[in-house]
């Protein structure tokens, strides 16, 4: 309908004025028309005074129809106006991030989109981020600091890139960017080091003169000619892993390499979903020998993967992957059950049983409720469900120091013991120790590697050693593989070992735990493995 000069554009109430207004002004003359001919009709001829008359109450008439088509006019466009702000706003809380005001990912990838699609001979960038431990300052300081490191890396990134390009929050610490108008690799790169830099060159305050250094890595996707959103995306995520992979704080541009890496990992990825259920996941069992009398005092239960093409894989080739992608839970979920089942077994059919099996805990999984319930669901009752413990990373212990101690206290509580795993390599301090409910320690094997050739490495396990005897914590050494390393750790007072000398992993847990005993005993190396000797009286 074409708009009247007494009509606003884009209001409610223009229908109203566009139909009501133009009758109201013509109605006088509309009534005057129809008086005159109701007087030529009666009389023959009509008078000037009924003409005047019907003329002054048309415009009456009119002037009444006039004000309240306008008040009707002016409510619809009140009420327009107030449904447009509360659209516009809900459209922007369904576009924008509400902590940040930057927009989110729905808003980001339309963008993104229309980027790729308009883009021309020119090419466009997506600048993947996330803060370095960023878990770690929520921690240690609360959300509160951690959503005031948030505002103050958005204001950052805004300032940063250039004013043309597009910066949304993904949740949690991380961020995109979006760089149009590119004309080679070298723009994309030099953004990202002024990210990388206006994040990490200032520390970030909050509050009483307490600051954070905080550092982002960031992961570079080039489209030239791809016109797929999401594929970009992924891209940028891949160079994301790389850049944190190269020592963080920096910058990775997406290449071909990272793509064939890309497209592979997606493929184990599926296929890791199917792993459990499908029966292909293996324990492969390493003895831990009391190095008091030489007997297996327990075993350390090891991940392995029996892919349908690749073969056995080792846990450097998925668990990573499973890690990111949340599939760790229900792998550890079938760990847990997988070692309650064989614990049940031995104490049901080895008289006097006090065997324990070890099972490695994750990042996710301390984190997760879920690990509670999977230990719960399948404990055996009686001694059985006493010998299973849990074993946790130093550095992990140190990062999730708040999360952790519940959790494995809880553990604790339902009969679980816990282990500090490469202790020594983290940051851990004696306060750590006192604090967290620690059955034994397992020294790295990189002090281990040192031990009968370099002092310093024979003087930090014996302090381990000596401190974690003062606690009342046991201490195991990992990575035996000489004699010399086996009998300093006897000489140190170590109270158990594992290695590849004095047993490796085993998928047959029998031919592990059956190792004969003797009340003292040496190990000697034979051409297939380790062959016990007891030592002559």
């Amino acid at each position: 309908m074409s708009r009247w000069p007494w009509s606003a554009r884009h209001l409610a109430g223009d229908d109203v004025r566009t139909r009501v207004v133009p009758w109201a002004v013509v109605s006088p003359l509309v009534v005057v028309g129809v008086v005159a001919l109701v007087q030529v009709a009666v009389d023959g001829l009509p008078t000037l005074s009924g003409l005047l008359t019907a003329l002054a109450g048309g415009i009456v008439a009119a002037a009444l129809l006039l004000v309240l088509s306008l008040q009707t006019a002016n409510r619809l466009d009140s009420e327009g106006r107030s449904r447009q702000v509360e659209l516009d706003a809900a459209m922007r809380q369904a576009l924008h991030d509400p902590l940040t005001d930057l927009g989110n990912r729905q808003l980001f990838t339309d963008r993104l989109q229309h980027a790729l699609a308009r883009r021309g001979s020119k090419a466009c960038a997506v600048l993947y981020l996330d803060l370095d431990g960023f878990k770690t300052v929520n921690d240690t300081h609360g959300h509160a600091v951690g959503d005031i490191v948030l505002v103050e890396v958005s204001q950052r990134l805004r300032t940063a890139v250039r004013p043309e390009d597009t910066v949304a929050r993904f949740g949690g610490d991380e961020f995109a960017v979006l760089c149009e108008d590119l004309t080679d690799e070298l723009n994309a790169s030099r953004i990202a080091d002024r990210v990388v830099s206006s994040i990490s060159d200032r520390p970030i305050d909050f509050g009483e003169g307490h600051k954070l250094n905080i550092t982002p890595s960031v992961g570079i996707a080039l489209a030239r000619d791809e016109a797929d959103a999401s594929k970009l995306l992924r891209r940028a995520d891949a160079a994301l892993y790389r850049a944190k992979e190269g020592g963080k704080a920096r910058s990775e541009l997406f290449d071909e390499r990272m793509q064939a890496q890309a497209v592979d990992a997606m493929q184990t990825e599926d296929d890791l979903a199917l792993a459990v259920e499908q029966g292909q996941l293996r324990l492969h069992y390493q003895p831990i020998i009391d190095l008091r009398d030489g007997h297996v005092q327990g075993v350390e239960a090891l991940l392995r993967w029996q892919h349908p093409r690749r073969g056995l894989l080792q846990p450097i080739d998925f668990v990573p992957m499973a890690e990111r992608s949340g599939l760790i839970i229900e792998i550890g979920k079938w760990v847990i059950a997988e070692a309650w089942r064989t614990l049940e077994e031995w104490y049901s059919t080895i008289e006097d049983c006090q065997l324990t099996i070890a099972v490695n805990v994750s990042r996710r999984q301390l984190a997760n409720a879920e690990l509670l319930d999977a230990v719960a669901a399948n404990q055996p009752t009686g001694p059985a469900g006493n010998a299973l413990l849990v074993e946790v990373s130093e550095d992990l212990l140190v990062a999730d120091a708040n999360a952790g101690f519940s959790t494995l206290h809880a553990l604790r509580m339902m009969g679980v013991r816990i282990a500090v795993d490469d202790f020594g390599a983290g940051v851990s301090s004696l306060k750590h120790l006192q604090s967290m409910p620690i059955d034994h320690v397992k020294v790295d094997r990189h002090f281990i590697a040192g031990l009968g050739r370099h002092r310093q490495d024979e003087a930090v396990v014996a302090g381990i050693i000596g401190m974690a005897k003062n606690m009342g914590v046991g201490v195991v050494a990992e990575g035996v593989e000489s004699h010399e390393q086996l009998e300093a750790l006897r000489r140190l007072g170590c109270d158990a070992a594992q290695g590849f000398l004095l047993g490796r992993p085993n998928p047959e847990v029998r031919a592990v735990i059956d190792l004969p005993p003797s009340p003292r005993r040496e190990l000697e190396t034979s051409a297939d493995g380790v062959v016990p000797t007891p030592v002559a009286g």
